[in-house]
């Protein structure tokens, strides 16, 4: 797990969409879709739901943001 995919996690769960996310974060949309991918491998487990307009977080990936916003918070 890298900074950078926690950065992009909170963004895409904050925008609403990983197209909003990529702009917030001057990366492309395939570029994030990566980097989630990535995450979930390492992880073992989805983050979020892909069979919804909108990404939605999955119960684990609920519970891991919200560890995520505290690391973060803890770092800024």
């Amino acid at each position: 797990m890298t900074f950078d995919q926690l950065i992009v996690l909170k963004a895409v769960v904050q925008s609403g969409s990983f197209k909003a996310a990529a702009e917030v974060l001057h990366k492309t949309q395939p570029a994030l879709s990566v980097s989630i991918k990535k995450l979930e491998e390492e992880l073992g487990f989805e983050l979020f739901r892909r069979d919804l307009y909108r990404p939605i977080l999955t119960v684990q990936g609920e519970y891991y943001y919200q560890k995520v916003l505290q690391v973060l918070g803890e770092v800024s």
